[in-house]
C-alpha cells in the first residue's frame, strides 16, 4: 500500500483576461414555442412576394386579419401581425402546432426562430460545427438540439462557478463542495459553497453551457443543464482525494444514488497531474455507471497526456489554435482536439475574457456529448455507453496532421455535427 499523500493538482490554464461588462439574462419555456403562421387572404389566395411588383398585392385585408385572428387566439397567446406578408405571429404549446396546420385559411406555419448577432457565437464553438446542430434539429427535436433535457446533467470539477453571471444563471441546480482532504465538505442546493474564487471554473462552464440569449456568448450547448463541483481552490489546486470524491458524488447525483436519473451523465475535468490507484479507482466507478469522463490532456507538452486523460476509461483533449495548429503546450498522444487558445468565455462578476490551455478545449468536448445524449432521448433512443461515445466522437473527427491518427491531433478535431448525426443514426 502506497502511504496516503497530500497530491496537488494544478489547473491546466493559462490566464490572460479581458473584461467587458454584460447585461441581464432571459428565460424562455422549453414547452412552448413561437410561430409564425401564414394565412390565406383576397378570396383565399396564399400571399406570395412577387419581385418587382407591387408590395401588399396579396396581402390581407383588415377584416380577414380580424377573423384569422380571433380563431387563432383560442391556441395561444397573439404577438404581432405583418399583413403586408400574410402572417400572423403567436406563442402557442408545442403540441397544438398539428391542429393550426390544419385550419383551412393556414397555408404555413413555421417556428419563428432566433437570428443571433455573429459575435455571440465565437470561433471556437463554429469550428466545431456546434450552431450546425442547433440548426439541423430544433424543429424536431426542440431544446435537446441545445442540450436540454431533464435528465441530461454535466457536472464540471473545477474551482467552482460563478452562478449568478447572465449567461449561466439558472444552468445550475447543485453544488458539491470537496476541499481541503475533505476539510471542507458540501452536498446540496446553495451554490454559496461552489463560487468561484479563481475564474478558472466559471470559464470552464461558459465554454459547455453559455445561454444563448443575444449577448456574451454561447456555449456548445448553451440550455444544458449542470452540475458544480469545487474540488479546487482559489489557486487552482486541489487533493488528489478531493477529486477521486468530486468524481463519486457527481456519478450518484444529488439523491446519492448511482445509477438513476439524477446523476452526472458527463464529468468534465479541466485538471490533471500524476497517476494514482485512488484516482483511477473513481474513473472506474464512474465508467461502471455509464457516465462519460472528458478531461483536459495537459499543458506541459509533454509525450503522453497527464492524468486523469490518460486513463482507457476517459476521453483525452488536446488544445489547437484558431489555424487549426496544435498549440505548443499541448500534451501529445490525445484522443481528439478541441480549440484551446485564446478562448472568451464566462469570468465571476457577470464579465469575460480569453484564456488558453488544454482547459479551455476540454469543455468543448464535454458540451458536444451533452449534445449528443439530449438529442438521442428526445429522440427515444437509451443514451450511449461512454465506450459508444469515445468510438463516435473519434470516428467523426476532422482528421488533422498527418493522416489518420497521429501523436499531435490524436483523431482530429471534434466534430459536434457528424458525431450528433451519427449519434442519432446509429
Amino acid at each position: 500500500m502506497h502511504k496516503a499523500a497530500a497530491i496537488f493538482v494544478a489547473m491546466l490554464v493559462l490566464f490572460s483576461p479581458l473584461v467587458v461588462a454584460v447585461g441581464q439574462n432571459t428565460t424562455q419555456d422549453k414547452d412552448v414555442v413561437r410561430v409564425v403562421v401564414g394565412v390565406r387572404g383576397n378570396a383565399g389566395k396564399s400571399f406570395m412576394g412577387v419581385a418587382g411588383g407591387k408590395g401588399g398585392e396579396y396581402s390581407i385585408s383588415k377584416e380577414e386579419l380580424i377573423t384569422y385572428k380571433a380563431q387563432l387566439r383560442g391556441y395561444g397567446k397573439l404577438k404581432k401581425e405583418i399583413p403586408e406578408l400574410g402572417v400572423i405571429v403567436l406563442e402557442v404549446p408545442r403540441k397544438a402546432l398539428q391542429k393550426i396546420k390544419r385550419l383551412p385559411f393556414v397555408t404555413y406555419v413555421e417556428e419563428d426562430v432566433k437570428y443571433h448577432a455573429l459575435g455571440e457565437v465565437k470561433w471556437d464553438v463554429q469550428y466545431i460545427y456546434a450552431p450546425n446542430v442547433w440548426n439541423n434539429y430544433y424543429k424536431t427535436y426542440g431544446y435537446a438540439a441545445y442540450g436540454y433535457h431533464p435528465s441530461i446533467q454535466v457536472a464540471v470539477l473545477d474551482t467552482g462557478v460563478d452562478y449568478t453571471h447572465p449567461d449561466l444563471k439558472g444552468a445550475f441546480s447543485w453544488c458539491v463542495r470537496v476541499l481541503n482532504n475533505g476539510g471542507s465538505y458540501y452536498k446540496g442546493t446553495d451554490l454559496r459553497y461552489c463560487w468561484d474564487d479563481n475564474g478558472h471554473g466559471t470559464h470552464v462552464a461558459g465554454t459547455i453551457g453559455a445561454s444563448l440569449n443575444g449577448q456574451g456568448i454561447a456555449g456548445v450547448a448553451p440550455y444544458v443543464q449542470m452540475y458544480v463541483v469545487k474540488v479546487l481552490d482559489s489557486q487552482g489546486s486541489g487533493y488528489l482525494s478531493d477529486i477521486a470524491q468530486g468524481i463519486i458524488d457527481a456519478t450518484k447525483g444529488p439523491d446519492g444514488i448511482p445509477g438513476t436519473a439524477d446523476d452526472a451523465d458527463v464529468i468534465s475535468m479541466s485538471l490533471g497531474g500524476s497517476g494514482s490507484t485512488t484516482l483511477y479507482n473513481a474513473v472506474r466507478y464512474a465508467y461502471s455507471y455509464g457516465v462519460v469522463l472528458v478531461a483536459a490532456s495537459g499543458n506541459e507538452a509533454a509525450s503522453y497526456p497527464s492524468y486523469p486523460a490518460a486513463y482507457s476509461e476517459v476521453i483525452a483533449v488536446g488544445a489547437i489554435d484558431s489555424n487549426y495548429r496544435i498549440a505548443s503546450f499541448s500534451n501529445r498522444r490525445p484522443d481528439v482536439v478541441a480549440p484551446g487558445v485564446n478562448v472568451y468565455s464566462t469570468l465571476p462578476g457577470g464579465t469575460y475574457g480569453t484564456m488558453s490551455g488544454t482547459s479551455m478545449a476540454c469543455p468543448h468536448v464535454s458540451g458536444v456529448v451533452a449534445l449528443m445524449q439530449a438529442l438521442r432521448l428526445a429522440a427515444g433512443k437509451p443514451k450511449l455507453t461512454p465506450y459508444q461515445v469515445r468510438n463516435l466522437l473519434i470516428g467523426t473527427a476532422i482528421d488533422l496532421g498527418s493522416r489518420g491518427y497521429d501523436v499531435y491531433y490524436g483523431y482530429g478535431l471534434v466534430d459536434a455535427e457528424y458525431a450528433v448525426y451519427y449519434a442519432l443514426n446509429s
